[in-house]
């Protein structure tokens, strides 16, 4: 299934490049680790600034976008195919996707959104043909929030993917800090999407009083699922991507990925008029977003504070 699915991928872009080769116009590949309305939301930002800025889909570049479809083995194959087809740019949507990127393609400058920066991702350096927008990760912030909600927090339940480094960045993280304010941390590691239902039940039989889900791409796609038992057992869930409240979490508060999007797709547009990736390097991203989903957290046991509930940027 793997080889099929290189073949195929690889077929289509080398025929992609070859045909817009002849027509003039520019070929970008756009990698993105897996189907999510945040990821999808930073994605169509990036094109829509590529679109203010001269560069539509079918009139002078061809945009050809693959999911990886959560499969890390992917990234590199869709790399590989992207690479042999000779794309003009290429651009990456999750952390995932930029490690492999930052790793494999030396020659194509490659545009990085929806990531945290190398350094984070645990590589010595950034490549002089990455630049992007990544996220500082506000750790303080976020713990300070959580606190604010749940003042007597003593227990917290982390499940994290295992094989993303921007989960395990963020994990660790995590981890630090709440130890640093004397907060035990039930971290457990999943190594795929069958591991998120024992890693809950394990969180909640060691009575966690919130439930954390932080730049994991693999924990968000079981949001639906923790969701259910973090209302059955009266636990909210947190989360660092404030869009993940659609799905489940109760609140919410992260980077914009609108404007994460949008930040980035400005950088891919100014390297394609001719500026280079050292111009720009990878940038911290300056906007956050604070969500609260009334409903869901409700349902999940947790009190709003009006302090609070007058500060967010949106409420469901």
């Amino acid at each position: 299934m793997k080889i099929c699915f290189f073949f195929l991928i690889t077929l289509v872009s080398v025929l992609l490049s070859t045909c817009n080769k002849k027509d003039g116009k520019l070929y970008i590949g756009i990698v993105q680790i897996s189907e999510d309305p945040a990821l999808d939301q930073a994605r169509l930002g990036v094109i829509k600034s590529l679109e203010e800025a001269g560069y539509r889909d079918g009139e002078n570049i061809k945009i050809d976008y693959k999911n990886a479809q959560s499969e890390i083995g992917n990234i590199v194959q869709i790399l590989d195919a992207f690479q042999m087809a000779n794309a003009d740019m290429i651009i990456t949507n999750s952390t995932p996707c930029m490690v492999a990127a930052a790793q494999k393609i030396k020659n194509i400058p490659v545009v990085a959104t929806v990531t945290f920066s190398p350094e984070q991702a645990g590589m010595s350096s950034s490549p002089d043909n990455l630049a992007g927008v990544y996220d500082p990760f506000k750790i303080v912030e976020f713990v300070d929030l959580v606190m604010s909600f749940v003042p007597n927090l003593q227990i917290v339940g982390l499940p994290y993917s295992i094989s993303e480094p921007n989960a395990q960045f963020s994990a660790n993280q995590l981890i630090q800090e709440f130890k640093r304010r004397n907060i035990k941390v039930i971290d457990l590691p999943v190594y795929n999407s069958n591991d998120i239902a024992q890693a809950i039940q394990t969180i909640v039989a060691k009575d966690a009083q919130v439930i954390i889900a932080s730049a994991d791409n693999m924990v968000y796609l079981g949001l639906p699922y923790i969701s259910k038992i973090a209302r059955e057992k009266k636990i909210p869930i947190f989360v660092t991507d404030p869009l993940q409240v659609e799905k489940g979490a109760a609140i919410g508060f992260g980077v914009d990925y609108d404007f994460w999007g949008l930040e980035s797709g400005k950088i891919a547009a100014a390297i394609l008029s001719g500026k280079k990736t050292t111009d720009f390097g990878m940038k911290p991203i300056v906007k956050y977003a604070f969500y609260i989903n009334k409903k869901t957290t409700q349902e999940q046991g947790l009190s709003i504070p009006d302090s609070l509930l007058s500060k967010a940027d949106k409420v469901f």
